[in-house]
């Protein structure tokens, strides 16, 4: 009698050639994370340490004002006329995020007790939005005059989501959205506005036409999406919200930001968010998300689980407890891999990415497949002979609390020190929705992923005045690196940088290319810009050229002293290590404040830049 046998997956053949480059660099500006205001103050202490461990760019913060949830003194007290303020718990908090090295983004919302209607709630409208706006610029004047940086204020949350968090109408919604970004740069004219939070799509165009038609300001375009980012909706309903018609120029540094993002819809456990299988979900979805240059920030829902009236949005990478899931192991996984990515091949539902610099390589996978694989993973051309070689995995029995309690922490299941690295493979299973990650070191202990401090970052800047394009460009002012790329694009103007003060007399600057770069037009440029502020404004700008400026160029620059032509044109041989006189060539009354901005376009397809600032 024959008896059946379960079918047998075939080894899936893998490959990391590290000597091949890759598109969408593995930036870290890219991603951070969200908390809603049902998180006490003694949770966001007691995992201080968990978010500066797992390295967020930003981190998104949703106040709640007149909703106050248990352990929350209201923040806003007193009479509509004559408001109130506690600002110690919401200090708490921005000190937190900032000792993470990340940027807050303060959700300012609700509505405060003092200016609810006469027998309302804290989701209607404020009874005068005046007042509203001036409690968003109290909170920004108390936090720049007590030196705490803000990375953004975004004003209010979902308000077109109907009747939940917001009970007024459209118009309404956008004119306390002028009104209060208009009351925080009176306060801090250098402070970062976003909005509008959408839940949904349609309020898009009304909301960038309110902006340009009343000149409002605006440094990021805010939505929300749940579910999968391999999907082309989401590209659908938002990629072209700030890139349209006569709105692009004015659009075209107005970053777009994720701020709220789960791969899922399903918020209550158990789901497969409190599991192990959450682990390949994030890292698949991060890899999307890389794949959408467009995007400049995403803000992962939740860090924290909330803790609810009723149960709710069970979907942190922290359980109620303080617990790490399997996704706060892959999220860690993403943060601790270089920046510079590398070939990687696979199939049958296996999947990952890999990248390295001259100290590290690392390799993830990840396995959808809906059955077990068997992994022969070639690991080609790590950049150094020898190297020490650790093997970690996120399933039912590693990494995921949700699954096994005594196994919660990202460990190694296998160390191999002093090995050579030439021919190196690994060979091994992955269960359905498991994770292997794959790390080698050269053993120095350095890590190119330590921040550095260069100068007092202002404001990070973002132009990108064609979404619709594959190109990208970011800046990490953590690591002072920036990246750009044309990818597949021979045609594109990607321009990243900072605002700055602070700013040394000299710096030095390492570009890294790859591709054959063109002049195949005007326009074509790869360089530095440094726009020099004064007591009246920007009056000098300096540019330090690889050999392609053109002085015929004309396309628009939107910085600093917003000429196309540069004062000053410096010809640098040797783009690939050389020091900048940033004082020598700076004008007179320079106030030590400048952007310093990376522009690179119309070079090629497949031409990149990878470049690194530091004071020596």
């Amino acid at each position: 009698m024959l008896v059946p046998t379960a079918a047998q997956a075939a080894t899936v053949a893998v490959t990391a050639n590290f000597a091949v480059d890759a598109s969408y660099p593995l930036v870290k500006s890219k991603f951070g994370v969200y908390n809603s205001g049902y998180v006490t103050p003694a949770r966001w202490a007691a995992d201080a340490q968990k978010l500066r461990d797992l390295r967020p760019a930003r981190v998104r913060w949703e106040m709640m004002m007149g909703n106050e949830q248990p352990g929350w003194s209201p923040m806003v007290g007193g009479t509509a006329s004559a408001l109130t303020y506690d600002f110690t718990q919401a200090d708490q908090v921005i000190d937190i995020i900032n000792s993470a090295n990340a940027e807050a983004v303060v959700n300012l919302t609700y509505t405060p007790s003092p200016l609810k209607p006469s027998g309302g709630s804290w989701n209607n409208p404020p009874t005068d939005f005046t007042k509203w706006a001036q409690v968003g610029a109290a909170f920004a004047q108390h936090w720049k005059s007590t030196n705490r940086p803000i990375g953004s204020f975004d004003v209010h949350n979902e308000p077109d989501l109907p009747g939940v968090f917001w009970t007024g109408n459209q118009a309404q919604y956008l004119d306390l959205f002028g009104k209060t970004a208009n009351a925080i740069r009176a306060v801090d004219p250098d402070a970062y506005i976003e909005g509008p939070a959408l839940c949904c799509v349609s309020w898009q165009s009304p909301f960038v036409q309110h902006v340009i038609n009343n000149n409002l300001p605006l440094d990021g375009f805010s939505f929300h999406r749940y579910g999968d980012l391999s999907s082309g909706t989401v590209n659908t309903d938002y990629r072209g919200a700030t890139d349209s018609g006569s709105t692009a120029y004015r659009m075209s540094t107005v970053e777009n930001n994720l701020n709220e993002y789960n791969w899922t819809n399903d918020f209550t456990a158990p789901t497969d968010v409190t599991s192990y299988r959450a682990a390949p979900q994030l890292l698949r979805n991060f890899k999307a998300a890389l794949e959408k240059p467009w995007i400049t920030h995403v803000e992962w829902a939740q860090f924290q689980d909330p803790i609810c009236p009723s149960t709710c949005d069970v979907i942190g990478l922290l359980d109620q407890a303080g617990h790490r899931r399997a996704s706060y192991n892959a999220f860690s996984i993403y943060s601790r891999m270089p920046v510079d990515r590398k070939f990687f091949s696979a199939s049958n539902g296996i999947d990952g990415m890999a990248s390295t610099d001259s100290r590290k390589s690392s390799v993830v996978l990840w396995n959808t497949s809906g059955t077990t694989h068997t992994i022969n993973a070639a690991l080609n051309n790590i950049p150094f002979a020898t190297g020490n070689m650790r093997v970690y995995r996120i399933d039912a029995g590693h990494s995921s609390y949700g699954d096994n309690p005594a196994n919660e922490l990202l460990t190694p299941v296998t160390t191999n020190n002093g090995i050579s690295t030439s021919g190196l493979t690994w060979n091994g299973t992955i269960p359905d929705h498991g994770v292997v990650y794959i790390e080698i070191d050269d053993g120095t202990g350095i890590d190119s992923l330590a921040p550095v401090t260069v100068a007092t970052d202002i404001k990070d800047l973002t132009y990108d005045p064609t979404h619709s394009k594959m190109s990208w460009g970011s800046f990490d002012h953590d690591l002072w690196v920036a990246e750009t790329g044309m990818g597949p694009e021979n045609y594109a103007d990607e321009a990243v940088g900072v605002f700055a003060s602070g700013i040394p007399n000299t710096l030095r600057v390492r570009y890294n290319v790859t591709g054959t770069f063109a002049a195949l037009d005007a326009n074509s440029l790869l360089g530095m810009r440094v726009d020099y502020q004064t007591a009246s404004g920007f009056t000098k700008s300096v540019l330090w050229d690889g050999g392609l400026y053109n002085p015929s160029r004309s396309a628009p620059y939107p910085y600093g002293t917003k000429l196309t032509t540069p004062t000053t044109v410096i010809s640098v041989p040797n783009m690939s290590d050389f020091t900048a006189n940033i004082a020598g060539n700076a004008p007179a009354g320079w106030n030590g404040r400048a952007t310093i901005v990376f522009q690179h376009q119309n070079t090629g397809a497949g031409t990149t830049a990878s470049v690194r600032v530091t004071t020596s």
